[in-house]
């Protein structure tokens, strides 16, 4: 399995990186490496339930934007589930 190029690994692509000091990047970028791997569609549902979960649990001590954290692991396991399968079906346009 290749790595994905780096602009492929931007974070959270439509979300902050961080909420306050604490920052989520390294989580929604081994999200990016799970749909680079090119698994099947019940991996890619798994890794969207990791993704929202990690993000409730890296900020379940961060008190003032928990409740923020909460909902942006709820959208964006929406958001994720529904255009993340249209981007995990297109890797080809980084294949260059």
């Amino acid at each position: 399995m290749s790595n994905p190029p780096d602009a492929y690994l931007d974070g959270c692509t439509l979300a902050p990186d961080k909420l306050g000091r604490v920052s989520h990047r390294d989580i929604c970028d081994e999200h990016d490496r799970a749909y680079w791997s090119r698994r099947t569609l019940l991996d890619k549902i798994k890794a969207d339930l990791q993704w929202a979960g990690r993000i409730i649990w890296r900020h379940r001590s961060n008190w003032f934007w928990q409740p923020v954290a909460i909902g942006l692991a709820v959208i964006g396991f929406i958001g994720i589930s529904t255009i993340g399968a249209w981007m995990w079906r297109r890797r080809h346009r980084w294949d260059r």
